[in-house]
């Protein structure tokens, strides 16, 4: 076991052994372009999907395999995904969904999951069923009803169900009437990669807890944070992500690229952060791989707390 406090010739030592890994160029005020780009070469997942018939997918893989021995610039990204003006910031989550519309679809693949709403009537009639996919999802941190956030309120709050009573009644052509009716949601299909959009700009302060999920269905780990300082109309992003190939978190900040001295989770089932944007998680494929307790991060919500949880566990909902 190496100690915590380490002399300066034995720290050397062992980064040499760590994983080299390349930061990428900002051209202006693409950072958040930099920061989605490393969450996707860090994905392996993706790799092996991409395309070589596609323009867009040959360009990802160029950059990724150039990323393996050197620093790279981001001209050929820009142009191939019509991103024309570098100098003006774009939101981090828009363009990790606007590049996964542009590449193929086997490769978008990876980050792809299904949503089944159903609509009922009160005497058990079905009134309306639709299937839609998603690449993302965004959790409300809103609550006007508790000051505790949480993602497993988040994740209710999706899928929690939808009552039409009182003046909102809906149409059943079987019932030949107005009726109460209910909408619920469920994840119909489970991407392999999961990526959670916190809409958390107001974040002022951070603190420390955790709290545990009893659903077991699906379990899924965090692998890559998207982090954004700065208000709504600028700031700047950098990406947090664990590397499968030594298990260490990296600190990824355009042409910069930094091993983490104080390693997330390393003392704590927890980790401190103010300003987490984008979550992306692994689905665990072995039992193996699930943790016996959920690590968790934690942040300040307008003076309240908000705790999101780093191991979701999720199931197939069903909230009849």
């Amino acid at each position: 076991m190496i100690p915590r406090k380490r002399r300066r010739k034995d720290l050397a030592s062992v980064e040499k052994k760590q994983k080299e890994f390349h930061g990428l160029y900002n051209q202006g005020a693409t950072c958040y372009l930099n920061s989605v780009l490393q969450v996707l070469f860090m994905t392996t997942e993706i790799h092996n999907s991409l395309d070589q018939n596609s323009d867009t997918d040959k360009e990802l893989r160029n950059l990724f395999e150039k990323l393996e021995t050197e620093p790279c610039r981001t001209v050929d990204i820009t142009n191939s995904f019509d991103i024309t003006d570098v100098h003006q910031q774009r939101d981090a989550a828009e363009c990790l969904e606007m590049i996964l519309h542009k590449v193929s679809p086997q490769a978008s693949q990876v980050f792809k999951g299904q949503l089944k709403y159903s609509t009922t009537c009160s005497k058990g009639h079905n009134l309306n069923t639709e299937t839609n996919p998603f690449l993302t999802l965004p959790l409300s941190l809103k609550d006007a009803n508790n000051s505790t956030f949480s993602v497993e309120r988040g994740f209710d709050n999706v899928f929690r169900t939808k009552s039409f009573i009182g003046d909102n009644l809906v149409y059943c052509e079987q019932c030949g009437k107005k009726t109460e009716a209910t909408r619920e949601c469920e994840i119909m299909e489970f991407p392999r990669i999961l990526v959670l959009l916190l809409k958390r700009f107001d974040f002022d302060n951070n603190t420390m807890s955790h709290f545990k999920s009893d659903r077991t269905n699906k379990m899924y780990t965090l692998c890559g944070i998207v982090n954004h300082m700065g208000s709504l109309k600028g700031g700047h992003y950098t990406a947090t992500i664990l590397s499968k190939e030594d298990n260490t978190w990296y600190k990824f900040n355009d042409s910069h690229v930094r091993k983490l001295e104080e390693q997330p989770f390393a003392n704590s089932q927890t980790y401190n952060s103010s300003t987490a944007y984008l979550l992306v998680y692994r689905e665990c494929t072995s039992s193996t791989n699930i943790l016996k307790k959920p690590l968790c991060i934690a942040l300040i919500v307008c003076g309240c707390l908000l705790i999101v949880i780093l191991a979701v566990i999720l199931s197939t909902l069903n909230l009849s």
